[in-house]
């Protein structure tokens, strides 16, 4: 089963970009400072080169075996028997990945907006429109998509803001904390800008597949900028101790810019960039998964699988954690090496050298 919808060069940079950078400058900021303290940006920048690894890797793969997906080619591969396990072992990973942020949104929405409103609540209403752009279909959703990225310009819009609060010593002495800490705190930002193993599933939707490369490394790099923008600002607002000690620091550092009296009380405009990045990010491993699944089962259209995965994705997003703390805890500590390890490149790695060694695919591809 595949859409005959076709996206442009363009809306698929701006779809990766949706894919990655909402959860990754709400949770990574905080995350990385607890294990790299001030040198935490430097850990973004370690983090960058290694996801442009990622994606030479998974768009190398992806164009040996042109107009196919990750599930399809998988099973030529490595046959039909291992196929169908990776291909189980993806769609889990897409489904878990959509569930966790739901959560992730819904733990920010139920702790730093509305307190008093169950996170349940947050959690369906966010899987719910998911849901509709994801049985709209692929262009639906990447077209909803743009006219959320321009929002994201107010990130940048937010530093600038914040520069008046902002203090250089705050980020001295560089590599104070040495080597070690700065690519422990590497990690976690690489499994995020890893998720663009995604982009296996959304390539033989391209226009022009072999523009896949360079749009998947523009991809990379926008968020590498705007991830290192979000902690330095962080950072040099707060310092290392107080951005720690946060879940959310950006959001924090965007709250208390005042110009003048006049303009402040950002964090209202900053949550709604968040929010709609949330529901694009929720749709594209939602589409992901639903395709993988009708794909595996050999199915003719995804859309009777909308509604069933949806109910997993909300009851998951629920049971995953107890609280915001263990999400966090899990992030920070055990999503790394299962995202990095498994996912992101182990599999990706053992299906290209298997289909070099087997002679499977194009070689043009590589």
């Amino acid at each position: 089963m595949r859409e005959q919808t076709k996206i442009d060069g363009k809306q698929a940079v701006m779809l990766m970009l949706s894919m990655i950078l909402p959860t990754a400058i709400l949770t990574i900021p905080s995350i990385s400072v607890r294990l790299a303290r001030q040198d935490a940006w430097l850990s973004v920048a370690v983090a960058v080169l290694a996801g442009l690894l990622f994606a030479r890797l998974s768009v190398s793969l992806s164009l040996r075996f042109p107009g196919r997906t990750l599930i399809e080619y998988a099973v030529e591969v490595l046959g039909r028997a291992a196929g169908k396990v990776v291909g189980v072992l993806y769609i889990w990973w897409f489904v878990h990945m959509g569930a966790v942020v739901i959560r992730e949104f819904g733990a920010f929405l139920a702790t730093a907006i509305m307190p008093e409103t169950p996170m349940i609540v947050f959690n369906i209403v966010v899987a719910a429109v998911a849901a509709y752009a994801v049985w709209c279909g692929l262009e639906v959703l990447s077209r909803f998509n743009q006219l959320f990225i321009p929002l994201t310009v107010f990130l940048a819009v937010a530093f600038v803001l914040s520069i008046k609060d902002m203090r250089l010593e705050r980020i001295l002495p560089l590599f104070d904390t040495g080597l070690l800490p700065v690519l422990k705190g590497a990690a976690v930002p690489a499994s995020w800008l890893g998720e663009i193993v995604v982009f296996t599933m959304i390539i033989p939707s391209l226009a022009a597949p072999g523009s896949a490369h360079r749009l998947a490394c523009i991809s990379v790099l926008l968020i590498g900028v705007f991830l290192i923008l979000s902690i330095l600002e962080a950072l040099l607002v707060f310092g290392p101790e107080m951005t720690a000690a946060w879940f959310f620091p950006t959001f924090n550092a965007v709250r208390v810019v005042s110009i003048a009296g006049f303009l402040e009380r950002l964090e209202s405009v900053i949550t709604v960039v968040w929010v709609v990045g949330g529901f694009i990010k929720v749709g594209v491993f939602y589409y992901a998964a639903v395709l993988a699944g009708a794909q595996w089962a050999g199915l003719r259209d995804y859309r009777p699988l909308v509604i069933p995965f949806g109910v997993v994705l909300v009851s998951l997003s629920i049971l995953l954690f107890d609280n915001t703390a263990h999400m966090f805890a899990y992030l920070s500590q055990t999503w790394p090496a299962y995202a990095l390890l498994v996912f992101e490149a182990g599999i990706p790695l053992l299906l290209l050298v298997a289909a070099m060694i087997r002679g499977k695919g194009e070689k043009g591809g590589r």
